[in-house]
């Protein structure tokens, strides 16, 4: 029960009171009198006005070095700190806040555009409610939650976008500031994710072969016959040059998901039909049929060519290793990353014999559907 302090009834307490005993002061508000083996000291307990935010006691100072007056100016001081949002016990440190790690984050030399577009739409998009939230003060039950709100309104592959992201920014802002265990590693469970089977079986082979040739626009027929016969993604195809283009026919891909520009040989038949396309006088092979001073500014599935884009890459494989590409040649074509020491080792730079062999090997068994 809380009492009025005093001066007096302070340092009786200090003499007399068995150690554990706590008084509670009627006129301060979170302030207490906590009595030890050795005397007494006060504290403030009080809760930070934040999301998540805890009940926090803080040292305000022993009661025979300072007096109640002091205490009570103190604790003030601390109640008006919690009501800010702000932890007493640790200093400020500049903490970022999830939209300035993003910020942070966004200025890595190694992410392409696309990446750094995702990130910011998951931070103003399914994260938006923690944007302004510091790093070290993301709460791990409100992460759960905010991870399962978004499975059930967006789908269970945008929700683990959004935490793969969180979980990155605080990885990141980790490095520089001394954050709690990461919330997304520690409270969320991941939906299980499920490839998607794009692959086109060889009896539909022919048939998109059918449909390809009647697209009309020679720019999107050779975008799509790009794709099938690479297995590059969209956005590497719609952004190629002809001066990414060398003469031994072989591609460079400067700002490819990942952000590890590669080199790919093309496929003699794509060679000869991007050729064609050099009447239009654009630096892109595959320029917007609108402005050919601008690169194609999207593919996307239609009636004429009812395959999503991304399908492409999952047929190329597919059809890659039914034509004997091993894996690691086929690694190498798709520019996935390793974790394979041995991997490590090799020089891409040497293997373009390699891969146009592999590259070749794939178009001769695509082509033998047309």
């Amino acid at each position: 029960m809380a009492e009025k302090f005093t001066q007096a009834l302070v340092d009786r307490w200090v003499g007399q009171a068995e150690a554990g005993k706590q008084f509670y002061d009627s006129e301060a508000k979170g302030l207490r009198l906590v009595i030890g083996s050795t005397g007494g000291s006060y504290r403030h307990v009080g809760r930070i006005n934040r999301r998540g935010g805890q009940y926090v006691t803080v040292n305000v100072g022993r009661a025979d070095e300072v007096t109640l007056r002091q205490a009570r100016t103190a604790s003030a001081g601390v109640r008006l700190a919690l009501k800010r949002g702000e932890d007493p016990r640790r200093p400020v440190s500049g903490v970022p806040t999830v939209k300035e790690a993003l910020e942070r984050y966004l200025l890595r030399d190694e992410l392409s555009e696309r990446t750094r577009e995702f990130y910011r739409q998951c931070v103003d998009g399914p994260l938006r409610r923690l944007r302004d939230v510091p790093m070290d003060a993301l709460d791990r039950e409100e992460v759960r939650a905010l991870h399962e709100e978004v499975t059930r309104g967006c789908g269970p592959y945008r929700a683990n976008g959004a935490m793969r992201t969180l979980r990155a920014l605080h990885n990141d802002a980790a490095r520089t500031h001394d954050l709690p265990p990461n919330p997304v590693t520690r409270a969320v469970r991941f939906n299980r994710e499920q490839r998607r089977d794009d692959a086109v079986p060889a009896s539909d082979m022919p048939a998109l072969w059918r449909r390809l040739e009647s697209v009309e626009c020679p720019i999107m027929r050779r975008a799509w016959l790009t794709l099938l016969l690479t297995g590059l993604r969209s956005g590497d195809v719609r952004g190629m040059r002809w001066d990414h283009i060398d003469a031994d026919g072989v591609l460079l891909v400067p700002h490819p998901k990942g952000g590890r520009s590669f080199h790919l040989p093309l496929c003699s038949h794509l060679l000869a039909e991007l050729e064609e396309l050099r009447a239009f006088g654009s630096k892109f092979v595959l320029p917007s049929p609108r402005d050919l001073s601008k690169p194609l500014a999207g593919l996307k599935r239609n009636k004429t060519f009812p395959f999503n884009p991304h399908a492409m890459r999952h047929n190329f494989s597919t059809h890659a290793m039914e034509a004997g590409v091993d894996h690691a040649t086929l690694k190498l074509l798709l520019n996935h990353a390793s974790g394979d020491v041995t991997f490590g080792y090799v020089t891409r730079a040497h293997l373009q014999g390699h891969m146009r062999d592999a590259v070749e090997r794939v178009a001769t068994r695509l082509l033998s559907y047309r």
